[in-house]
């Protein structure tokens, strides 16, 4: 497959590998009418997270009594409750005309731009219960009004009331789910949603994010609003198997240790397999397409990152680059006290950039990131 096979947008159907028990439970408990469960996805940041909500909706699109709605906070044109508030509206109603359920003739862009009287004659027109009407008269006035968490609840019930309307379960997909916290009163919105989603019952909730500090504010922690209200799933990377699955698709060469080779390095992320694979199309052996990746691609994916670090944490983590994994082996490269390479190492894992396997031992979180800076410390 050549390099347009390679993409680092969200995957779906054909190109999506692996996360099938994920995957399994996801469509089985949204797809259930009787079910409420909703879910919170969290893990590293490009391990898959959207690929598998994407994945999930494309699914749960085949059943008819399923309506989905998926949006992205990142996405938003900007982080305030009205932006929040405007695109879930458009995205709920959107994706009940896709679905055929809610039969306008115009797009709910214009729908919702139009004077009200004719959103009036056109919503009735489409037969569609007075609660549902209440609460887009509601989204509609609130343009000309002042910011307010509050009104979140009634874009958020649009969903609930269209489901009912229609016989139907709305299933909200919410990407990004932290970046509501940097909203002005964020914490209030999500306390709120939670009390609104207690009450729903033709309604699932999904989110994602990327870092666990934020969703532990509003999802896993016991303190947090959504504490069992939604099951999580921590996304991990590619496992040794669904790499060798990539490789499958993508390449002719199905050597099992090629395959090793690669999910060693790039630690099973599918963007990274994704990525390398747009640079070189595997097609000349893992060892050529690694190559060509840190040579092209390396500097932009890396060097950033490894400028931000103080000089004291570039010596260490070039250390460990080299495969020193103890504080005293570093400490003896380095010619520093152990203590003072012991102070460090905190830093580095609370930055993500090592990790600690067991005591007194370290190494680097991303192995193409090692392989990178091997590769410019020795030229």
């Amino acid at each position: 497959m050549g390099k347009s096979g390679f993409l680092l947008t969200p995957v779906m159907g054909g190109q999506f590998v692996g996360r099938k028990q994920v995957l399994h439970e996801l469509v089985k408990e949204l797809g259930n009418q009787k079910s409420h469960i909703g879910f919170c996805l969290y893990g590293k940041r490009r391990v898959g997270k959207t690929s598998i909500i994407m994945e999930a909706k494309e699914l749960l699109k085949q059943k008819s009594d399923v309506v989905v709605t998926y949006l992205s906070l990142y996405d938003l044109p900007e982080l305030t409750i009205k932006a929040l508030v405007e695109a879930l509206t458009e995205s709920l109603l959107t994706a009940y005309q896709a679905s055929g359920k809610l039969p306008l003739k115009v797009k709910v862009k214009q729908l919702l731009e139009a004077p009200w009287e004719i959103v009036l004659e056109l919503l009735k027109n489409s037969k569609i219960e007075a609660q549902v009407l209440d609460n887009v008269k509601i989204m509609w006035e609130y343009r000309h009004k002042d910011e307010g968490a509050e009104y979140l609840k009634y874009s958020f019930n649009l969903g609930e009331s269209l489901a009912k309307a229609t016989s139907t379960k709305c299933i909200v997909m919410l990407d990004e789910f932290p970046e509501i916290l940097k909203i002005p009163n964020g914490l209030q919105a999500v306390k709120m949603l939670r009390t609104q989603y207690e009450v729903q019952n033709k309604t699932a909730l999904v989110i994602s994010g990327s870092i666990r500090k934020t969703l532990d504010a509003v999802a896993l922690s016991e303190a947090s609003p959504f504490y069992k209200q939604l099951v999580p799933k921590h996304v991990l990377p590619f496992t040794l198997e669904e790499t060798v699955e990539f490789l499958k698709l993508h390449s002719k060469d199905n050597d099992k240790k090629e395959a090793e080779k690669l999910h060693e390095l790039t630690g099973g992320s599918p963007f990274y397999l994704q990525y390398i694979g747009r640079a070189s199309g595997y097609s000349g052996g893992v060892d050529s397409a690694i190559k060509i990746f840190i040579e092209q691609e390396g500097d932009v994916f890396f060097k950033e990152e490894f400028e931000k670090l103080s000089e004291k944490e570039k010596t260490i983590v070039a250390a460990l680059s080299n495969g020193n994994m103890t504080l005293t082996n570093i400490a003896t490269e380095l010619k520093e006290p152990i203590t003072t390479i012991g102070r460090y190492m905190p830093i580095l894992i609370e930055k993500e950039v090592a990790v600690k396997e067991s005591r007194g031992t370290y190494k680097l979180a991303d192995n193409l990131f090692g392989y990178w800076l091997r590769e410019k410390t020795s030229n």
